[in-house]
């Protein structure tokens, strides 16, 4: 078995495999699952709860989607007001796992179906995708930037104060754009620093191998 060595304290040592077997089990005993049934769905609070799934074998496709029509989102009711007082929209397309063939088309379709918020991070690979998308969009008119909330998130390996902003201008840089709506701490994980030009995006290992390209050796017996 396997675990990605990714969960450390803030000196980037491990956390000892115990507390992690203690975390599993207490995850695993307050779990809640729920039986996909065709023509139901179920939302997950993530500010209280983590989604994940059991492992699963065979065809996956996307058999559920938020939102469908027309118009923009703009009512006031289906916003939330940030410390800021920027409004960001409620529902927005997350993009990780979002093929690179497939994804500025996603991204166009789900414009012009009406979302506004666009959830991506330089971990995710795709985000030059993204900013094709967006820049497809913007031509045809179909939106302005400012009719668009873009999050974009800090990898694990940038965190250092130095890295930071040469970080986010790489990802701008990608996606085509001069700001960020929002721009988040990917994970509270810190990790030692890949150069962009020696691995981007860095992921996981510091030094993959062709054998455990994001894994490491695990002795415990847990999969996380």
């Amino acid at each position: 078995m396997t675990r990605k060595k990714a969960v450390r304290f803030g000196d980037d040592t491990l956390l000892p495999g115990e507390v992690l077997d203690d975390l599993a089990a207490f995850m695993k005993d307050n779990r809640s699952c729920y039986r996909w049934v065709p023509g139901k769905f179920v939302i997950v609070d993530n500010t209280v709860a983590y989604h994940s799934r059991e492992p699963f074998f065979g065809k996956r496709k996307c058999f559920a989607s938020i939102g469908k029509g027309i118009k923009p989102v703009t009512d006031k009711t289906t916003h939330l007001v940030l410390k800021s007082s920027d409004k960001m929209p409620s529902v927005g397309l997350g993009l990780w796992k979002m093929p690179k063939d497939v994804c500025a088309d996603v991204v166009v379709n789900a414009v012009e179906a009406g979302y506004r918020l666009l959830d991506s991070a330089a971990d995710y690979g795709n985000e030059q995708q993204t900013g094709e998308g967006l820049k497809r969009v913007f031509e045809a008119g179909t939106v302005k930037r400012e009719d668009m909330f873009v999050v974009s998130k800090l990898w694990n390996t940038f965190h250092q104060p130095e890295h930071v902003k040469m970080a986010c201008k790489k990802s701008l840089a990608d996606m085509g754009l001069e700001y960020f709506d929002l721009y988040l701490i990917h994970f509270p994980i810190p990790l030692k620093f890949v150069p962009i030009e020696h691995r981007y995006p860095p992921e996981w290992i510091h030094e993959p191998t062709a054998a455990n390209p994001c894994m490491e050796p695990n002795t415990t017996g847990v999969t996380y």
